[in-house]
């Protein structure tokens, strides 16, 4: 069982936000063996998990390195250098996973000093249901075990694909800010179906279900082109919507958002 290569560890996270309390949430569920240890600037956040009896509310971020196997950082990326300095004295023999965005490794092990041992991540929000994209790549220190257990722990909270770090923008608009571009159509759908007179909860859930069930389809081995000929059939509503939407250019407008994002990423790591 790939979780059993956390057991044991005392894990480490900084930053109790979203995605921090997502990776934190999901390791409680599938990691048996394991201590957590948690820092935050805001005590509302770590106070959220005061009643829970394997986590350890750290008073700063120098207890919890110093305490810590491994250290997940997950704090803004405009606070990475200021988190990192002062800690890094303490991370002799110990990983840091960092999920923040546009943050290279090489900018990490610069922080951290000569020799330290770093995997960045980018995962989307979907952490906070278990459904979770995550790429993973590793900075010049890291080694294969440390690649494995950064995967076990990703995978708590979701799906995890190991790619080179020059890839990383590519999947930050894609995934990262794709699921917002998602987001924005199966609400543009469920505005369709209030405005034809459905109530809006229901035609908000169905048309999310209606999202899952192309996602499934295409994870199943279904091209999105045969889903596409399987549902529209000559002269019905199916293939008048679709010809509403190449007329209106929707195709291009998604790949334009997530090339623009991936654009501005990029500009984010200069």
């Amino acid at each position: 069982m790939k979780s059993a290569r956390a057991k044991g560890k005392k894990i480490g996270i900084i930053g109790i936000g979203n995605i921090g309390t997502a990776i934190l949430r999901g390791l409680l569920a599938t990691v048996d063996d394991a201590r957590f240890l948690i820092s935050d600037l805001r005590r509302e956040s770590l106070n959220a998990f005061a009643g829970e009896s394997r986590v350890e509310i750290c008073d700063s971020n120098e207890e919890l390195a110093k305490k810590a196997d491994i250290l997940i950082l997950a704090v803004k990326p405009r606070d990475v250098r200021m988190v990192l300095e002062p800690i890094a004295p303490l991370m002799t023999d110990k990983l840091l996973i960092s999920v923040a965005a546009g943050v290279s490794t090489a900018e990490l092990e610069r922080y951290l000093g000569e020799g330290k041992r770093v995997i960045r991540v980018m995962p989307n929000i979907g952490a906070r249901v278990g459904e979770s994209v995550s790429a993973l790549c590793r900075g010049s220190n890291a080694v294969d075990e440390d690649e494995e257990l950064a995967d076990v722990i990703l995978s708590a909270i979701g799906s995890v694909y190991h790619i080179k770090e020059r890839d990383m923008d590519i999947i930050t608009g894609l995934s990262g800010s794709g699921i917002a571009f998602l987001a924005e159509v199966i609400d543009a759908m469920a505005d369709a179906g209030v405005h034809e007179g459905l109530p809006r909860d229901l035609a908000l859930t169905i048309a999310a279900r209606t999202a899952i069930g192309a996602a499934r389809l295409i994870l199943a081995g279904d091209d999105p082109a045969t889903i596409k000929a399987m549902t529209a059939s000559p002269g019905g509503t199916t293939i008048r919507g679709l010809y509403a939407m190449e007329s209106r250019a929707v195709r291009a407008a998604m790949m334009d958002a997530v090339i623009e994002a991936t654009r501005r990423s990029r500009e984010m790591n200069k």
